[in-house]
């Protein structure tokens, strides 16, 4: 059929069923509606999942390893034998120790006098603060996430309890054996993505023991800083941490080990500079010395000597280091004291050669690397790391070495201590040759004179 429709300027032919010219009208409407209808929907979906979305909560201090550094090595950051807290709760290889859990919830109840119903009132009554602690949501209802918090929570509670104030051994208590898991639980109670907010296990401690006779004047924080000694970076127990400063165990392991003199934020921009490396500041002439400091961030520089506190390397030193640069990328990247060390010392070592300078001079003490494996060590912890260069804590320092590298005088004075004067023999062979050619001027002076007159 052919349908004509008129028009100012002639005739429109369509060729074709008018049936169809309708139906296609009707169709094309239809699935305009069609989708409004699915915007609406999607409109409305999208609105519904913004609108549930839990508020960023200052207390946000529980975070997932960032992954740039977690697939470096991720056994650094995973639990091997019990987890603590929700983000490896429930996995399987981890069970085993679920029952021993529950064995040392009983012993805390035993020991404390306190009712199962007091311990549960007191978690539920911080639910929502402990949650608001991780960054990622929970997916775990209210009376699994309390019972979590509490079984776990009385578990470090025992753990700790029972390394301060030693029991008579249980057979049955493997944690409590000289040849034990105890270690490797101690090394999972320090890794980033397996803590429980720190005021809730002090808070269930001090309901359990405030006038307990043993504990003295201890705090939880002290009895912590005695049980993690051992694997720790620091040679002291610090005296001036306040546990309403403590966010959980990682935290309090880098609050152990800031420098005594913290950094002053500066006001404008300043250029990185970074240190030479041990081999290249030797040739210069800065001396590096071993300073005797507990904190191995306290390193200082005056006249020419570089003084480096002494790091003795063990084997959970990179766990350590790599869950501490973990924690302050995550929640404190522009006070970041851990990874400004890191960045340090791996700039001091390039090759084994950097390294026996520094083990020469006591700054490293390990049985358990090679010279190689120390500088490979500091360079990875380095990898996939983010830092604010800006704020770089050794700046000054950096900036005062730097200057002295500058002064071709010491330079010089380098070349000629090492080339000349390394050994007392080469010192008393240049003195002896000092004195010869003295005595041979003098004689020639005299001969001079004598011939003169």
């Amino acid at each position: 059929m052919e349908v004509l429709i008129g028009s100012p300027s002639g005739e429109l032919r369509i060729k074709g069923d008018i049936n169809m010219v309708s139906q296609g009208g009707k169709s094309e409407g239809s699935s305009s509606i069609e989708i409004e209808n699915s915007n609406s929907r999607l409109v409305t979906s999208v609105r519904g999942m913004i609108d549930v979305l839990p508020p960023i909560s200052p207390d946000h201090c529980i975070y997932r390893a960032p992954q740039g550094v977690r697939q470096l090595n991720k056994k650094a950051y995973t639990p091997q034998r019990v987890s603590i807290g929700p983000l490896h709760h429930g996995k399987e290889n981890l069970l085993p120790i679920e029952e021993q859990k529950l064995r040392y919830l009983s012993a805390f109840l035993d020991r404390t006098k306190l009712s199962l119903e007091d311990c549960i009132r007191f978690v539920r009554g911080l639910e929502q603060r402990v949650r608001n602690c991780y960054v990622e949501s929970v997916n775990l209802s209210s009376d699994e996430f309390v019972k979590m918090i509490l079984v776990d929570s009385s578990f470090i509670i025992e753990v700790i309890w029972r390394y301060n104030f030693p029991m008579q051994q249980n057979e049955t208590d493997y944690l409590s054996k000289p040849i034990s898991l105890v270690d490797v639980v101690r090394r999972d109670m320090i890794l980033l993505e397996n803590q429980i907010p720190h005021f809730v296990i002090a808070g269930l401690f001090n309901l359990a023991f405030p006038h307990h006779p043993k504990t003295g004047e201890l705090s939880f924080v002290e009895l912590s800083i005695h049980y993690f000694g051992c694997v720790s970076l620091f040679n002291h127990i610090p005296q001036t941490i306040s546990e309403s400063e403590v966010k959980h165990f990682v935290d309090l392991l880098r609050l152990c080990h800031l420098p005594s003199t913290l950094r002053t934020l500066p006001r404008n921009r300043v250029k990185f500079v970074t240190i030479l490396t041990a081999r290249d500041l030797q040739e210069v002439g800065v001396s590096i010395r071993k300073r005797w400091s507990d904190n191995i961030l306290d390193i200082q520089y005056a006249k020419g000597v570089l003084k480096i506190p002494q790091f003795d390397i063990q084997d959970d030193s990179e766990i350590i280091l790599r869950n501490l640069i973990a924690f302050e990328m995550c929640h404190c990247l522009s006070d970041s004291y851990i990874i400004d060390y890191v960045v340090f010392m791996d700039s001091l070592m390039d090759t084994a050669q950097d390294v026996d300078i520094l083990v020469q001079d006591e700054i490293f003490e390990s049985t358990l690397f090679d010279r190689a494996s120390v500088a490979t060590l500091f360079h990875n912890l380095t990898l996939g790391v983010v830092w604010f260069s800006e704020n770089y804590y050794y700046h000054g320092l950096c900036q005062e070495v730097s200057a002295y590298c500058r002064v071709p005088w010491n330079k010089w004075k380098a070349i000629m201590k090492h080339d000349h004067f390394s050994t007392q023999w080469r010192i008393v062979s240049i003195v002896a040759a000092v004195i010869l050619l003295v005595l041979t001027l003098i004689q020639t002076v005299c001969s001079v004179i004598f011939i003169l007159h």
